[in-house]
C-alpha cells in the first residue's frame, strides 16, 4: 500500500471509513477518514462521497473531534 500515489491510499480509506459507517462503527469510519485526511486532505474535502461519509458521521453524537474539524473544513457545519 505504501507504494501507491498518496491519492489513491486517500481513496481507499474514504472507502474504508464508508465500510465502517455501514457496519455502524462510528469510531472506526471517524479513524478512517482523518487518517484520510492526513494521507491525502485534497481527496478527502473534494471528493463527494468523502463528504457524505463525513456528514453522516458527523451527525452522531458526541461528534468525534477529528470529524467535526472534518466537516467545518469542507463547509458542512459552522
Amino acid at each position: 500500500m505504501a507504494r501507491l500515489p498518496a491519492e489513491y491510499r486517500g481513496a481507499y480509506l474514504v472507502d474504508v471509513a464508508r465500510t465502517y459507517l455501514q457496519l455502524g462503527d462510528l469510531r472506526g469510519a471517524a479513524r478512517a477518514l482523518v487518517d484520510a485526511d492526513s494521507v491525502a486532505a485534497a481527496e478527502v474535502r473534494c471528493r463527494p462521497l468523502a463528504r457524505t461519509v463525513i456528514a453522516d458521521v458527523a451527525r452522531a453524537q458526541p461528534v468525534p473531534a477529528g470529524v467535526a474539524r472534518l466537516a467545518t473544513l469542507v463547509g458542512l457545519t459552522r
